[in-house]
Parts: structure tokens; sequence; C-alpha cells
């Protein structure tokens, strides 16, 4: 995906608000041992990224006629409202391995419930290297087949060969444990006057 974006020439608090009123976000540029650089982004064609390709996507950067090919490597939100502040993009190419964290989505849950079985999730996103083009948008843990207690582990885990993760094949993921009910027993105390 193509983002529009402009050299910002002015980096500062309140021009980084005036910004945002103009439906526009301070990002900035940098890696592969070139210069670092200052940009402003439509909110939207972030959030158009985000919706279609998650957080860690790999985006071509049209910064005034130049084109950098960029992962999203870190987003700064409010931490109030949750509204995204700031975007760093760092260059990749996308042969070339690149650091970073990838998600994890657990499917299932609802056949969990209604077995009587909770999930504990353990770690809701893992560390991975891998090629720049190759980065999934989040790792699926599909729980449906599930049937009592069990400890989801990476062996569980189903990733292409060319994604490693930085994890112990044997760590804990999540355990999916039965329910227990207990009974309430109610008792009446009685008081005497």
């Amino acid at each position: 995906m193509q983002i529009q974006a402009k050299v910002r020439q002015r980096v500062s608090k309140s021009e980084n608000h005036r910004l945002r009123k103009s439906g526009k976000l301070p990002a900035v540029i940098y890696g592969l041992n070139r210069e670092n650089f200052n940009i402003e982004i439509a909110m939207e064609d972030v959030f158009e990224v985000l919706k279609k390709d998650g957080p860690h996507a790999i985006v071509d950067i049209n910064v005034d006629g130049k084109h950098e090919n960029a992962m999203i490597k870190d987003i700064q939100r409010d931490p109030i409202d949750g509204k995204v502040l700031h975007v760093d993009f760092e260059r990749v190419e996308g042969n070339k391995k690149v650091h970073t964290k990838v998600p994890i989505n657990y499917t299932g849950e609802d056949y969990l419930k209604s077995r009587g079985l909770l999930i504990q999730k353990e770690i809701s996103y893992v560390e991975v290297d891998a090629p720049a083009d190759r980065i999934p948008k989040n790792i699926t843990i599909d729980l449906s087949s599930i049937t009592g207690n069990y400890k989801v582990t990476l062996k569980d885990v189903e990733i292409a060969e060319e994604i490693a993760i930085d994890l112990s094949e044997n760590a804990t993921i999540a355990q999916v444990y039965y329910l227990k009910e207990e009974k309430n027993q109610d008792t009446k105390e009685v008081q005497s006057l």
C-alpha cells in the first residue's frame, strides 16, 4: 500500500497538535544507515493500513516524490483515549530479516466456553525474525480442537519456515482449564434478639 507524505519543516509539540487537528499525524522514517527525517501523513491512510495489513505493515511511503519502503515499527497512542499520536517507520529491504513483535490472535474461545473450559492467555504477542515482506499480520492459534485441560505451546502453532519466533518451543502460550463451578449454599444466620 502507498502512503503520501510531506517532510515536516517544523517539529514541536504545538506543531504536532496542529497537525492532528487537521487530520494528519506526525511521523518519522529511519533505518538502513540513511538520514532520518520527520514527515506528516494523513490519519485515514494510517488507519486504512492498520485495518488492512496490521500493526507491522510494510508500506511504500511517497515523500515529496521520493519512495521509501518502510515497516510500521511503533505507534504511540494517547494513554487515556487510545488515539494515535505518532508513527515510527523503519526502512526495510524486502528480503532482509527484521525483528518485530507480532500479536497473537486466539480463535475458538466461544467453543471452549460452551464446553465448560476457560482459557488463560500467558502472552499476547511474540517477537519474530523474518524477511520484511513475510511478517504475518498476526499469529492465529485455533483453540476449537481442545477438549480438556491443555497447555498450548509454540509446538502447537503452525508458522512458515522463514519466520523464527524468539521463544522456546516448549514455552507456554496459553492454558486451558475446566471451569470449576462452586455451588453456593445459602446459609442463613438466625440472630436472636
